[in-house]
C-alpha cells in the first residue's frame, strides 16, 4: 500500500478499504504533527488536536475532489480542525471567566496597589493584548477560507509566496493579490471589533 499515490489511496479508501485508509494516515499523521506545532496549544491539547484532524480527514474524505494536491486539502482540514479548537477552548475560557467575574472583581478591590499603579497597568496591557489576539483570531475564522489559508501559510508558517503559489497551481501575484484582499478584511473586522 506504501507505494500507491494519495490519489490512489484516497479512491481506494473511498472505497471503503481500510487499509488504504490506514495507510494514508500513517503516511500524513507526522505532516498533521508538523502542522500542529505552529498552533499556540499545548502538548496534551495538541494529541488531541491530531486525533480531532484525523477524524476530519476520514469524515470528510469525500469532500476531496481533486482540484488540488491531497497535502493541499490536508492542511486546511487540519487548519480548520485546530482552529475550531482554539474557539472551543475560547469559549470555555469565556465561560470559566464569566462564572467567577464577581469573585475575580472583589479579589481585584483587595490587592494592596504598588506605587505609581505599575501592577494595574501590567494587568491592563496583558488584558488588552489578549483581547486584541482573541479579536484577530475571530476575524482569521471569519476569513473566507482560500483567504485564510494563504495568511495561515504564510505570515505563520513563513512559507514563500512562489512555494504557495506551486502548490496551489497558481501564480504568485495571485496570492499576493489574495493576501492583499485577506489584509484588507482583517483591517475591516478589526476595526469594527474596535
Amino acid at each position: 500500500m506504501n507505494d500507491f499515490s494519495d490519489s490512489k489511496l484516497v479512491e481506494m479508501a473511498r472505497k471503503g478499504n481500510k487499509r488504504a485508509l490506514s495507510a494514508l494516515l500513517s503516511r500524513y499523521q507526522p505532516v498533521i504533527q508538523r502542522q500542529l506545532l505552529r498552533f499556540p496549544v499545548d502538548a496534551a491539547d495538541r494529541a488531541d488536536l491530531v486525533q480531532d484532524a484525523m477524524m476530519q480527514v476520514i469524515r470528510r474524505l469525500d469532500s476531496f475532489r481533486g482540484d488540488s494536491q491531497f497535502s493541499t486539502w490536508l492542511y486546511r482540514v487540519t487548519a480548520n480542525a485546530a482552529l475550531m479548537r482554539m474557539r472551543s477552548d475560547r469559549r470555555r475560557r469565556q465561560t470559566s471567566f464569566d462564572d467567577h467575574e464577581a469573585e475575580a472583581e472583589s479579589a481585584m478591590h483587595n490587592i494592596p496597589s504598588t506605587p505609581g499603579g505599575e501592577w494595574a497597568l501590567r494587568v491592563d496591557k496583558r488584558v488588552e493584548e489578549k483581547h486584541r489576539r482573541d479579536q484577530l483570531e475571530q476575524a482569521l475564522e471569519e476569513l473566507p477560507e482560500n483567504y485564510r489559508d494563504v495568511v495561515l501559510e504564510h505570515y505563520l508558517e513563513g512559507e514563500p509566496l512562489q512555494a504557495l503559489a506551486d502548490r496551489l497551481g497558481t501564480t504568485e501575484s495571485s496570492v499576493r493579490s489574495r493576501l492583499h484582499r485577506a489584509r484588507t478584511v482583517l483591517r475591516e473586522r478589526l476595526r469594527e471589533a474596535a
